[in-house]
């Protein structure tokens, strides 16, 4: 597998993100249901297993890695993990959170080049923040995140938008980008999973975001690479801002990841619900799987997913 992974539209695979488990300390209403079940964790691939499928990546263009969940930091064998894949040549390692348990693996991370963190984040206000994730540690998460930045993280807070829920924060969040100096990135709610029944109603797009910061600030546009996700700005109180618009604006014709389920299934799409098990192969098939999944990326935008986003890794 000397050749990099490039498809027929000429998008290079160079990001994977890497699921640990399916398991959150979470229950956010647009991800999973409160009684939601999850898979045994005999199904999960054993740390040998990352390090091998992520070293052979490596050697066909991998150059960033980030891990994921559900709540990664849930995986039992989260530390041994990360300082596993941190002997890879990967140019970026980060980690998406809701940090609720961020303080505790603070010191592994740093030992693991771990330097990124997307801490999931969808209210400042601890009514609101029960109402999404039916869990009452913002205190906690708050805390955690400000600790993240004094032990020099890059820190980027994700807000996943609704209309009706917390929309009306968006002037909170700002203030809260330019005092404790993190990006936050406004996300729309995706047709995905769980968040099916409510996306039309508690969908608000990017577009309608931006207008409404436009009120009280003045917007300048920055430079981002050509398949990043999302657009960012910077506001007139020295906030940086970003949007991701899954929906409004589909970033799939740029699109350099993939992602691999805990239970080892790789995906060349968040928003398609086939993929291909990795499980029990050896680098020969792979690598046959690798290319038949590179003409499974779609070019355009599919239509609604089915599979939990806590089952594949946002």
């Amino acid at each position: 597998m000397a050749t990099q992974l490039v498809d027929a539209h000429g998008r290079r695979v160079r990001k994977l993100r890497l699921s640990l488990t399916d398991k959150c300390n979470l229950r956010c209403h647009y991800c999973m249901p409160l009684d939601a079940t999850f898979m045994s964790e005999a199904k999960y691939l054993q740390p040998a297993e990352y390090f091998e499928v992520v070293s052979e990546l490596c050697e066909v263009g991998l150059e960033e890695l980030r891990l994921t969940g559900g709540e990664p930091l849930m995986r039992k064998s989260f530390d041994e993990i990360a300082l596993l894949l941190s002997r890879l040549p990967l140019k970026k390692i980060g980690l998406t959170t809701n940090a609720v348990l961020l303080d505790r693996h603070l010191d592994v991370l740093k030992q693991a080049r771990v330097e990124h963190l997307n801490i999931s984040l969808d209210s400042l206000d601890a009514t609101t923040f029960h109402k999404v994730t039916h869990g009452n540690h913002l205190a906690r998460v708050l805390k955690n995140i400000e600790l993240a930045k004094k032990a020099g993280f890059s820190v980027k807070i994700n807000v996943v938008a609704m209309r009706g829920v917390n929309d009306h924060e968006v002037f909170d969040f700002a203030e809260y980008a330019r005092n404790l100096d993190v990006e936050v990135r406004f996300l729309e709610l995706m047709r995905i999973g769980h968040a099916l029944e409510k996306q039309s109603s508690q969908f608000i797009s990017a577009a309608e975001l931006m207008k409404n910061l436009g009120t009280r600030y003045q917007l300048t546009r920055e430079v981002t690479s050509l398949d990043s996700t999302s657009f960012n700005f910077r506001l007139s109180n020295g906030a940086r801002i970003g949007f991701i618009a899954s929906e409004s604006k589909a970033f799939c014709g740029q699109c350099s990841r993939w992602r691999l389920s805990a239970d080892g299934i790789m995906r060349a799409c968040l928003f398609k619900d086939d993929g291909l098990s990795i499980r029990s192969t050896t680098s020969g098939e792979r690598g046959a799987l690798y290319r038949t999944l590179l003409g499974m990326k779609p070019f355009l935008r599919p239509a609604e997913v089915i599979h939990p986003m806590n089952a594949i890794g946002g």
